[in-house]
């Protein structure tokens, strides 16, 4: 799967924007919580105050705190606050009480300075617990306290002792309710800052969300585009390899597999790239961050270890499972595909031998196999939805149990218990995409792995380092004592071949089935390379040129006719795009096509099914010479390419053919199982069991060679020979 990846490097710029818009994504998600923590905590509970800075004070608050304060912390006090007397207007109407009594008004804040433990001393002395306890109302305490140092003493040790009980946090908390009761009796509108503080909140979280919607919509649009731009690269260049394949390689794939690999393989591993981009990325970012979210709540981060620990585990033992039916589906998807091509290219020849229950029972046993596969691996990720869901739904609860006892004393606030909540979701959240991700990546992997054994598949016929340049006019071809083994055979399919064809000549190949006819001249436009022996064009050795540049010069047309889909006309000019209409009249005269293709509704616009179904094997054959005739090559092969004609036909197309021959000086090289269709060839070569046994004209055989003999008394009588 990592070798995949590499398509992804013409996309880089896409791919570091992605990343940019998923973090940014994750940092935007991740900071909803806080927020949503701070209405609940400061919003809601303590009114809208969050700072615990005291913004303004009654003067007889103050002068309670000068009480517990040093001469310096006095001073910096002093500092920080501006006395306005009362009855001022100036801030009147934010502090009402303002008009009936002096007020301190926070104007230059001291960092350094910290007033809270005196005015949370303040206002636990003012509680009615402590008026309780002394027995005296407050003002009556703080006269007793002015009068009495070692009294004053005696509580402020006692209030130290207990605020030393208190947490960060609890201070925090007291400190806040108290400014609460002290705002309150200013005359402030508590029930406005409560909304203002809502507002601008639930405002920030409104913009956060919008921002974090649009890096989403950019990250899922660039890894779709990136995605399926990097697996069309692909999927062009497994087109690319498989073209440049050989018979050979071809024999080490088959047709359907080749079709899975390029289809539902490559599919495969769309889908993971684009999830990699954009879910594989933003798991870790979301985990990762949460995780360092959660780590400030140390009492409770612990809950989590054990639940990941659960997740590894089941992740795990679905990984280890499932892997290996991954690369079984893949294979029972090469061979279903391979019984439908075969079942419906062969429809007809099932029904003409009533065998159609034995290949229902055969594509049944295929499609149970893969059935069984598909359900055992879904059965196993669809365990993985319920646990996941059941451990979410645990660690809520263990969540909200825990912090619950600890808002009961005093260490946790209600906001931090929903942000950790939510935080937590995320990390579980994340270890489940991951979970998903790894259960797709072997499936996908091993669909890559099948992609790359067809990307990594040397051919072998290949073009050379250094190619040398044919000659533009034609040249003969020769055959010098070549011998040609198939893969892994056993036994040369031909051996020792030596013959020469020159320019204008007719060269008929014969014999018995299986004597090798059709592999010699595939060896001609190197559909397989010599395995000893050379082949030469002229005076150059065939695999010294390019490829392209060898069958430009030639015309091939093949034992089966074979016909795109498209029309009459774009299959003539699937040969030759520039070709001339006189050229495309000229090959439909000569191959015997004009006839029909005049009689059909739109000539040579006449729609042409995939395969040629439409059209007649004599006329499906007829096409295919009309073919390689508009090429105007300098050799036309014909690999048995008159066999689905009639006597009459196959005698007008070769009248036909040799006037073109004549003028243009074509070699022509026909392999043929028909004495009638190369009696009057320039050179028949007669093949026996891979060996030449005779080569010559017709007349010359029959005098000569036996095996030619056999054939032609077999097909014509006596009279007719002669």
């Amino acid at each position: 799967m990592i070798k995949a990846l590499r398509y992804l490097k013409p996309f880089w710029l896409s791919v570091i924007a992605i990343i940019v818009l998923t973090f940014a994504q994750v940092q935007f998600e991740l900071a909803l919580p806080d927020y949503m923590s701070g209405i609940v905590t400061y919003g809601i509970q303590y009114s809208g105050i969050s700072d615990p800075v005291p913004q303004a004070l009654r003067a007889s608050t103050a002068e309670h705190m000068f009480l517990f304060m040093s001469e310096e912390e006095q001073e910096q006090f002093q500092k920080s606050y501006t006395l306005y007397p009362s009855g001022s207007t100036e801030m009147a109407d934010l502090y009402p009480a303002m008009k009936s009594e002096d007020v301190y008004v926070l104007s230059s804040p001291d960092s350094s300075a910290d007033f809270s433990s005196s005015f949370l001393i303040v206002s636990m002395l003012e509680s009615e617990p402590a008026a309780e306890m002394s027995g005296m109302d407050s003002q009556a305490l703080y006269t007793m306290l002015e009068t009495n140092p070692e009294m004053k003493e005696t509580i402020l040790s006692k209030v130290s002792e207990q605020l030393s009980s208190y947490t960060e946090e609890n201070q925090k908390s007291a400190s806040l309710l108290a400014l609460k009761n002290e705002y309150a009796a200013l005359g402030m509108n508590i029930e406005s800052l409560q909304n203002q503080y809502i507002l601008k909140e639930g405002l920030m979280m409104l913009l956060i969300t919008f921002l974090g919607s649009l890096c989403a919509v950019g990250s899922s649009f660039l890894s779709s585009r990136t995605a399926t731009g990097a697996c069309r690269n692909m999927r062009a260049d497994v087109f690319r390899r498989v073209e440049s394949f050989s018979s050979e390689e071809f024999s080490r794939f088959s047709t359907a597999s080749l079709i899975t690999r390029t289809t539902n393989d490559i599919q495969q591993i769309q889908q993971v790239i684009n999830m990699s981009l954009r879910v594989v990325l933003f798991a870790p970012f979301m985990g990762l961050t949460s995780l360092f979210k959660v780590m400030r709540y140390k009492g409770m981060a612990n809950i989590l270890g054990w639940v990941l620990l659960v997740i590894v585990i089941l992740m795990t033992i679905t990984f280890v499972m499932t892997l290996p039916k991954f690369r079984l589906i893949q294979k029972l998807v090469d061979r279903l595909n391979l019984v439908t091509r075969e079942q419906l290219s062969g429809m007809l020849v099932i029904r003409a031998f009533n065998n159609q229950e034995v290949e229902e029972k055969r594509f049944d046993d295929v499609n149970r196999e893969i059935t069984s596969v598909n359900i055992f691996v879904n059965r196993m990720l669809a365990t993985i939805m319920p646990a996941m869901t059941f451990l979410m739904s645990f660690i809520s609860v263990l969540i909200i149990w825990s912090a619950s006892r600890q808002i009961d004393l005093g260490t946790m606030q209600i906001g931090d218990m929903m942000a950790f909540l939510q935080y937590a979701i995320h990390v579980l959240m994340s270890f489940m995409i991951v979970a998903v991700i790894f259960i797709m990546i072997p499936r996908s992997s091993v669909s890559a792995t099948r992609i790359f054994e067809v990307l990594e598949t040397e051919p072998m016929i290949h073009d050379p380092n250094d190619p040398k340049t044919l000659p533009q006019e034609n040249q003969p071809i020769t055959f010098h004592d070549v011998s040609f083994r198939y893969p892994n055979a056993e036994e040369s399919v031909l051996r020792h071949i030596s013959f020469e064809a020159n320019p204008g000549e007719t060269v008929a190949f014969i014999g018995s089935t299986g004597s090798g006819k059709s592999t010699l001249v595939n060896l001609i436009p190197r559909f397989f390379d010599v395995t000893e022996g050379s082949i030469t064009y002229g005076n150059t050795d065939i695999r010294d040129v390019r490829q392209s540049d060898l069958r430009d010069r030639i015309g091939y047309v093949p034992q089966k006719g074979i016909l795109f889909s498209g029309t009459i006309e774009s299959n003539l000019r699937y040969a030759d795009e520039a070709a001339s209409p006189e050229m495309i009249l000229q090959a439909l005269d000569v191959s015997q096509s004009k006839e029909f293709v005049d009689r059909m509704p739109k000539g040579i616009q006449e729609p042409v099914a995939q395969g040629g179904t439409n059209v007649s094997g004599g006329q499906k054959q007829r096409l295919s010479i009309a073919r390689a005739l508009v090429k105007d090559p300098q050799v036309y092969i014909f690999d048995d390419a008159f066999s689905a004609l009639d006597y009459a036909t196959d005698a007008k197309l070769r009248e036909a053919l040799n006037r073109l021959v004549e003028k243009t000086k074509a070699t022509v090289l026909i392999v043929a199982q028909r004495i009638s269709t190369i009696r009057h060839a320039d050179k028949i070569i007669v093949l026996d069991n891979g060996e030449i046994t005779g080569i010559g004209t017709h007349d010359a055989l029959m005098k000569n060679c036996s095996v030619y003999q056999e054939i032609a008394l077999s097909q014509l009588s006596e009279e007719e020979l002669a």
